[in-house]
């Protein structure tokens, strides 16, 4: 689910770049420099459009949040129906007890690096792990971006209309995801609930 998401992020940014006058939208930090620049050339309307860009992006996220810790909503279906990036950011933003935005990659890269360095340096398996999944987030972000590419090429605006087929293919995992957790959730159960017992009897035993 993750990989796939991070290749919808690719998808999404190189269509953004190639069709929106090379604005990426889901890099804040590249809004704030085109800001300044604005600002600095006097191009004031640009400066607002930049400015309105922030809070926007932000609003995504603080709903996202607040939907994910305050509802019973799924929110991993609902960030594939309403689609935007900063629903995509706070929804798909870990995999395998790892912080990594399915949006863009900078972060992605470092932490590839770090972690194939840390481990040819301790052979900790832990770090190849590490390595070997910002690797493939990058590289599944990579093949998405080359997909927009492509489709941009042949179909110009139009190529949005190929974006569906990762979120059909997203939409499949979430849903499998769903109902392997949902079939495993009794023996779940059960085995915790054999774990207290055994829990309770060792601590009635250490107190006699």
């Amino acid at each position: 689910i993750h990989l796939n998401f991070a290749l919808v992020g690719g998808f999404l940014g190189v269509y953004a770049i190639l069709l929106h006058m090379g604005n990426f939208g889901s890099a804040q930090t590249g809004n704030i420099m085109e800001m300044a620049a604005s600002l600095v050339s006097g191009e004031w309307y640009d400066v607002l459009l930049r400015f309105l860009a922030l809070p926007l992006f932000g609003g995504g996220v603080v709903v996202s949040y607040l939907l994910t810790n305050h509802t019973n909503i799924n929110m991993r279906k609902l960030a594939i129906v309403v689609f935007c990036s900063a629903f995509q950011w706070g929804v798909y933003s870990s995999a395998n007890g790892y912080n990594s935005s399915t949006i863009f990659s900078s972060n992605n890269f470092k932490q590839a690096v770090l972690g194939w360095t840390q481990y040819f340096l301790t052979k900790d398996s832990e770090f190849k792990k590490k390595g070997i999944l910002y690797t493939n987030t990058v590289l599944s972000f990579f093949i998405g971006a080359c997909y927009g590419a492509v489709a941009v090429n042949a179909f110009a605006v139009r190529a949005a209309y190929l974006g569906f087929v990762p979120l059909a293919t997203g939409w499949i995992l979430v849903v499998k995801h769903s109902m392997v957790l949902e079939a495993e959730r009794p023996q779940e159960i059960a085995k915790e609930a054999e774990t207290e017992l055994e829990d309770a009897q060792r601590l009635e035993i250490e107190q006699k």
